[in-house]
C-alpha cells in the first residue's frame, strides 16, 4: 500500500508542476529551432524515426518471444525459458506486455491536451491545454498524454520485480527507458510530463499486478 500512496502522489506532484509552471514548455524550448521545427524534424525525421522505431521493435521482439514461449507452455507443457522464468513467470511478463500499453493507450486516448508540435507556441494549430485547465466547447482532443511510446518499453520491469532486482539496476532501467524516450521531446511529439504520467502509471500497474501473482510466483 506504501508503494501505490507514493506513486500516486508523485503523479499528482507532477500534474501541479504541469499545470502550475512552465516546465514543460522551458524544456521543449531547448530543443525547438527558429525554423518551427524541433530538431528532430524536417532534415533530421529520419535519424527521429530510427531512434523511435529501432528500440520499440526491440522491445517488441522480447514481446514476442514472450508470447511464443506462452503458447508453447499452454499448448506443448513445455518452456523454452525455463532456465531464467518458470511457467507462471512467463505468461504473466506475456500479460504485461499486453497490459501496461493498453492501459496507457486508453487513458490517452481519453486525453484532451495536444502534442507539443502541434500547439501554436510551436507553429501548430491548437492552444496548450494544461491537464486540470476546463477542455473549450467542440475542442477537437488531442490524445497525447500519457505517452504510448514510453509504454512499449515499461512492461520490462515485471520481469526486475521478478528477479528482485537491486535498487541500482531499477535506476539504471529507468535512465536507459527515459534516454530512449527523450527523442519524443526532441522531436515535438511529448512533453516531459507526458512520460513521467507513462512512467508512473507503469509503475503502479506493475506492482499491483506482482502483488496479485506473488503467491503464483513463490510456487
Amino acid at each position: 500500500m506504501r508503494v501505490v500512496i507514493q506513486t500516486v502522489f508523485i503523479l499528482f506532484c507532477i500534474a501541479l508542476i504541469s499545470q502550475f509552471t512552465n516546465l514543460d514548455l522551458m524544456i521543449s524550448n531547448l530543443f525547438y529551432v527558429e525554423d518551427q521545427s524541433f530538431i528532430l524534424q524536417g532534415a533530421n525525421k529520419s535519424l527521429a524515426m530510427q531512434l523511435h522505431d529501432y528500440p520499440k521493435f526491440l522491445s517488441m521482439g522480447v514481446a514476442i518471444l514472450f508470447w511464443l514461449a506462452s503458447v508453447s507452455i499452454l499448448i506443448f507443457k513445455f518452456n523454452p525459458l525455463k532456465r531464467y522464468f518458470n511457467n507462471t513467470e512467463v505468461l504473466f511478463v506475456s500479460l504485461a506486455s499486453i497490459l501496461i500499453p493498453v492501459i496507457i493507450w486508453i487513458i490517452r486516448e481519453s486525453s484532451a491536451m495536444h502534442c507539443p508540435r502541434d500547439l501554436l507556441v510551436y507553429g501548430g494549430d491548437y492552444a496548450y491545454l494544461r491537464i486540470f485547465d476546463a477542455i473549450p466547447d467542440n475542442w477537437e482532443y488531442g490524445q497525447c498524454a500519457p505517452s504510448a511510446h514510453a509504454s512499449s518499453f515499461l512492461w520490462l520491469s515485471l520481469i526486475l520485480c521478478i528477479k528482485k532486482s537491486s535498487k541500482t539496476m531499477w535506476t539504471l532501467y529507468y535512465i536507459g527507458i527515459f534516454t530512449l524516450c527523450s527523442v519524443q521531446i526532441m522531436r515535438g511529439a511529448h512533453f516531459l510530463s507526458h512520460i513521467l504520467y507513462s512512467f508512473l502509471i507503469a509503475h503502479l500497474s506493475v506492482y499491483l499486478l506482482f502483488q496479485l501473482l506473488r503467491a503464483r510466483f513463490k510456487n
